[in-house]
């Protein structure tokens, strides 16, 4: 059995073992899941967001075997987020999963929640376990969420490894309970997919029966409305106080640590312009450069705390560094003591995308009239991740530090070492788009759309508006199909049609509006109501794959039972797209086949002559899903049937290039097809678009060896 991606189920027995002793690799994912389960966790919501997936099918994995054990694929973020703070208040720990985007979502609730806190008497702590996209690897933008908690006061911990990852789970219930707040966890995809060695621990915390559950009521508390909520707002202010006072001490764990030796410094070079007075020359050199020690420290946090280490290790100099487990809010006394027992001259504030923990510094040590120099966002920048060698890379060039041009020696000399060759690979790589599974039917549906709106250009000189979304189908932005004219979030490609659709002019521009069905139900149906109730004219495109293929796989509301082959044991109800689309009136609605090319781009073409709102769901299982189904079918007949390219091929590209399938590719000069990723019979999409019916059937038997013969150019294969 296999689970989201590539999670084996022996792997999945042994995450959940209770007295496993030996360590074993696991993902920063597993690595969560396992904490999890050790801290006694006994509700997880989630909306599968990458990089975060891969815990909410673990656990859903995972609750299907245990009676006290439940979870939540939820519609979207903000109601896993909302279940997960509901099932707290009724005494258990619960926590939610998702990427970073989602924090947008929940930031409604979340806000009022931090007012009304959580059960922690009750031991009944709530953890948000947050992915971040600093690479923008998977997401619409880099969103650094560590800034919500400037207004909504959510305290952060960052775990700085795999096995941290683990841990950190458990300190976050022991300190969610301690306040009697939420707490984040917030990782960057980096930390979410790599691997390492993990100890396990014993599980930490009982369970809670049915019949000790309960909601106390307490008016008070959860109810945020004029004096209530003032009050609530200001006893969360006076917690937020005394943790930054240090007030609130966790057993056998601290939230910060420091290494590094006090008497290491490092060589400042500071390089100056002679002045009148010294003799100068022409040939001479007109800078100087003088040469100060100065104490210098590193505060960082997460893996940047990992790389600053590394740094450490290249230029060979034991800086001394401050590592902030919570990052929010900040122990004040912490910083000003580091500052003051190693008598900083000059700090060093690495960090990732934006500097979260840069202006808390500053404004802890102006408060303590302590005027340190600080290098942070004016050297180490906001977009994409760092590493060692870029922060060594950017140390070590001339950089402005008060006035003067300066620069480090240390690690000046190391980036000499460094030959011009590998950074010249480096900048020389392409880069690599993402493209569609080999036999995905979204594929076909672009190439029919393409084909669609062009022809329809060429008849009625009306150009197509493409809305875009998120899901597998975002791939359709990229050549050759370019069908893709924004995106935004996910719903914006419904949502913004409402205002396009409704302005944009009729007679020279015509809106085809995009969205999965998991986006439909995550936050496409109140944006397609509303088209609905103004009857906007646009050309709606559902694309029902039936499943959150990006994510993993993981069922969609509108997965039908008989495909539900790997989620077994949940038992929901599928939803029928088609039938919520009847009930917003009598708007022209066309159910296609992802795989029937021709019948698609001919009904693209009438749709779009129609006036009005009208829809066109294109249903297809996804084809990977599909593919995972049938093999245990292909195994019992050891029997398979794929599609080979003939040699009268003419080499037209419309199968390579314009249809785009991965499957084929070009080897000594002519186009093969790779059986072990093609669909065979399955698809055909390749035969039906070949305008020289140069593709055919080939039925593969490995015991018998049988092929059927290539067809001649005279009898093709139709």
């Amino acid at each position: 059995m296999i689970i989201g991606m590539n999670v084996k189920e022996s792997h999945l027995e042994q995450i959940f073992l209770e007295n496993y002793i030996k360590p074993i690799i696991m993902t920063g994912n597993e690595a969560f899941t396992r904490g999890l389960y050790e801290a006694g966790v006994q509700f997880l919501a989630n909306y599968p967001g990458t990089p975060t997936s891969e815990i909410g099918d673990m656990w859903r994995w995972y609750a299907g075997r245990e009676v006290l054990i439940d979870y939540d694929l939820s519609i979207n973020e903000t109601v896993a987020f909302e279940a997960a703070v509901g099932a707290s208040w009724t005494g258990i720990r619960a926590a939610v999963v998702f990427k970073h985007l989602g924090m947008n979502l929940i930031s409604d609730a979340l806000h009022s929640v931090m007012y009304s806190g959580i059960e922690g008497q009750r031991k009944a702590g709530l953890v948000i376990i947050c992915g971040g996209d600093p690479g923008i690897k998977s997401s619409t933008n880099a969103q650094d969420v560590r800034l919500f908690s400037f207004h909504s006061k959510l305290p952060i911990l960052e775990p700085a490894s795999i096995q941290e990852c683990k841990d950190f789970v458990s300190i976050a219930f022991e300190l969610s309970e301690k306040i009697n707040l939420p707490v984040m966890i917030y990782s960057p995809a980096s930390l979410n997919h790599a691997s390492s060695i993990v100890q396990f621990s014993k599980l930490s915390h009982q369970f809670v029966q049915q019949e000790q559950r309960y909601f106390r009521k307490d008016f008070n508390k959860f109810l945020n409305a004029i004096h209530w909520a003032q009050n609530n707002q200001t006893r969360l202010n006076s917690i937020i106080f005394k943790q930054e006072q240090g007030y609130f001490e966790l057993e056998d764990q601290d939230l910060h640590s420091i290494e590094g030796k006090s008497e290491v410094k490092l060589t400042q070079c500071t390089l100056k312009e002679k002045e009148e007075t010294q003799e100068k020359s022409k040939d001479e050199d007109q800078i100087i450069i003088e040469k100060q020690d100065v104490s210098v420290g590193i505060i960082t946090s997460g893996l940047s705390w990992t790389y600053s280490h590394e740094i450490c290790a290249i230029i060979e100099k034991d800086i001394p560094r401050l590592r902030l487990l919570q990052t929010y809010p900040i122990n004040k006394q912490i910083i000003v003591d580091f500052v003051d027992d190693y008598e900083i001259e000059l700090l060093l504030v690495i960090e990732e995308q934006e500097p979260f923990l840069e202006m808390q510094i500053k404004d802890i040590l102006y408060d303590y009239d302590m005027m340190v120099p600080i290098l942070g966002k004016n050297i180490f920048p906001r977009e994409g991740t760092l590493s060692p060698q870029k922060i060594i890379d950017l140390l070590s060039k001339p950089l402005f530090l008060q006035d003067n041009l300066v620069y480090f020696e240390a690690f000046h000399q190391v980036l000499k070492k460094i030959p011009n060759s590998i950074k010249n690979i480096q900048q020389s790589l392409p880069i690599r788009e993402p493209t569609f599974c080999p036999g995905c039917s979204h594929r076909n549906v672009f190439y029919s759309l393409r084909k669609a709106t062009d022809k329809f250009y060429q008849k009625q000189n009306k150009r197509a508006i493409f809305g875009g979304d998120i899901g597998c189908y975002t791939l359709g932005m990229s050549e050759p199909y370019a069908v893709m004219d924004w995106l935004i979030c996910m719903g914006a490609g419904v949502g913004i049609t409402n205002g396009v659709g409704r302005f944009v002019n009729p007679k020279t521009q015509h809106v085809v509006s995009l969205i999965g069905d998991s986006t439909f139900f995550h936050s496409g149906i109140q944006a397609i109501y509303n088209l609905a109730k103004n009857n906007t004219p646009a050309t709606v495109v559902i694309l029902d794959n039936y499943f959150c293929s990006m994510t993993g796989h993981q069922i969609s509301p509108s997965t039908p039972k008989q495909l539900n082959t790997e989620n077994s044991e949940v038992n929901i109800q599928p939803f029928k797209i088609k039938q919520f689309l009847e009930t917003l009136g009598t708007y022209p609605i066309k159910t296609l086949n992802g795989y029937s090319i021709k019948k698609m781009t001919r009904d693209f073409l009438q749709f779009f002559s129609l006036d009005g709102l009208k829809f066109i769901l294109v249903e297809a299982e996804c084809a990977l899903n599909y593919k995972r189904r049938i093999q245990k079918e292909t195994k019992a007949n050891n029997q398979c049937t794929f599609l080979q390219i003939a040699d009268h091929c003419t080499k037209c590209d419309e199968c390579f290039s314009v249809l785009g399938c991965t499957a084929i590719q070009m080897s000594e000069d002519k186009y093969k097809i790779d059986t072990s990723r093609c669909l065979g019979e399955d698809c055909l999409s390749c035969l039906e678009v070949c305008p020289n019916h140069a593709i055919y059937k080939t039925v593969i038997n490995p015991h018998l060896h049988f092929t059927q013969p290539n067809p001649s150019k005279e009898n093709p294969s139709k």
